[in-house]
């Protein structure tokens, strides 16, 4: 009999006004360090999925993201590393541009080092228990090694709007050739 994993309850309103006070806690350190005032960002707890955190610009209007069932799940580690991390990209792209940087480039780096916060890209969570979408994936390959991009990404390359490249040899990510196709999800 298979047994499934009980789905983990969302973050509290009360854990979620800690988030929000840590997001303004970070500003404040930013503004003290960098000598300049940031506005408050708006902090969403709507994000699903795989992503702890995800930091938006769209239509001028920047807001943090963030998944409260990973909270939930990994509340002082989220506090500790999330959050941060999150709040980096927002000073990076208003003291840098997000289009004049990486997204976890040499400036955003800096930013969390500031914080005192190591700059790991991804968490390495235990998701049980989390509600996930499942998306299909697809193969992509460069010159050291095989990418799973999701549907998302996949679309954008297909439509000619984004290009990926592997972290670790720089080279752009092609489909992978299977006989005369492009890979599929299996």
């Amino acid at each position: 009999m298979n047994q499934k994993t009980p789905t983990i309850a969302p973050i509290t309103p009360e854990q979620q006004q800690q988030v929000i006070e840590r997001t303004s806690e970070l500003l404040q350190q930013c503004q003290h360090r960098f000598g300049r005032a940031f506005k408050p960002i708006d902090v969403r707890f709507d994000l699903r999925g795989r992503s702890s955190g995800m930091y938006v610009l769209k239509h001028k209007q920047r807001y943090l993201r963030f998944n409260p069932f990973i909270f939930a799940k990994y509340f002082n580690d989220s506090l500790a590393t999330t959050v941060p991390h999150e709040v980096a990209h927002y000073v990076s792209d208003i003291l840098f541009g997000i289009k004049n940087i990486r997204p976890h480039g040499k400036e955003w780096q800096a930013i969390m080092h500031k914080l005192g916060v190591e700059p790991n890209v991804t968490g390495n969570y235990d998701l049980s228990g989390i509600p996930i979408k499942q998306q299909h994936r697809f193969s992509y390959v460069c010159d050291c090694m095989t990418h799973q991009l999701t549907t998302t990404r996949h679309n954008k390359i297909i439509a000619g709007k984004a290009r990926y490249f592997c972290q670790k040899c720089d080279q752009q990510l092609n489909p992978k050739r299977l006989n005369q196709g492009i890979a599929v999800a299996p």
